[in-house]
């Protein structure tokens, strides 16, 4: 059987699959996460643990709503703390979590490419779909 204890006494630094919305943010050119969080529904203690990376449960309205709004799948709302998995194990194709400052706008990130990288870039995205 499980131990029982209350969901409030999970410690935040225990959980090594992380909410991680920054970079979705920075990415759609949302200036204003707490705000934007805050005309989604989303209440303000809940906005506010998410920003700060301190969240430790997100219902399945929450994550849709996110993923409705911010156009992107759950797997770009989550990131992953440093574990020690095997080297074939699922959870390794979850983006690692980076500290903020490494996080680039896509806009920044296209203006380290040359034109011709960008029109093969899209060229590529064109015959996958």
């Amino acid at each position: 059987m499980f131990p029982s204890h209350k969901r409030s006494n999970i410690k935040i630094n225990k959980s090594s699959i992380v909410l991680n919305l920054h970079p979705v943010f920075k990415a759609r050119n949302i200036l204003h996460p707490y705000a934007y969080l805050i005309k989604l529904g989303i209440n303000t203690t809940s906005a506010n643990k998410m920003l700060k990376g301190e969240i430790v449960q997100l219902n399945f309205n929450q994550m849709t709503v996110l993923c409705t709004s911010l156009n992107c799948t759950p797997n770009d709302l989550f990131a992953l703390r440093e574990m020690n998995l095997p080297e074939n194990h699922e959870l390794n194709k979850i983006k690692p979590l980076k500290p903020k400052e490494e996080t680039i706008s896509v806009q920044e990130w296209l203006n380290q490419k040359s034109v011709d990288e960008v029109q093969e870039i899209l060229k590529k995205r064109n015959t996958e779909e």
